[in-house]
């Protein structure tokens, strides 16, 4: 998930409303975050495999992706990748 980047700018003008860029910036967080999050369920980043293995490394355990290539969820745990075997639902 790619959130915006946080402006340093005015954030409410002078009469206490939001300014048009604040306003901006919010209306396009909400977005990012109604992409992945939903009551329906949470959508998980969608990468290939060479991408995982580049940037696996840096990320904390816990960390899970959608590997397109070999069509898994893989888990980043005690270090190391682990993939979710699937079976047909249900």
């Amino acid at each position: 998930m790619n959130f915006p980047t946080f402006n340093v700018i005015k954030f409410v003008d002078d009469e206490g409303y939001l300014t048009p860029s604040m306003q901006d910036y919010h209306d396009d967080m909400n977005q990012t975050l109604r992409g992945g999050l939903s009551d329906n369920g949470w959508t998980v980043p969608n990468i290939t495999g060479t991408d995982l293995v580049a940037i696996a490394p840096s990320m904390p355990d816990g960390t899970m992706w959608y590997e397109s290539d070999a069509k898994v969820i893989v888990f980043k745990i005690n270090g190391a990748l682990r993939k979710v075997t699937t079976t047909p639902y249900p």
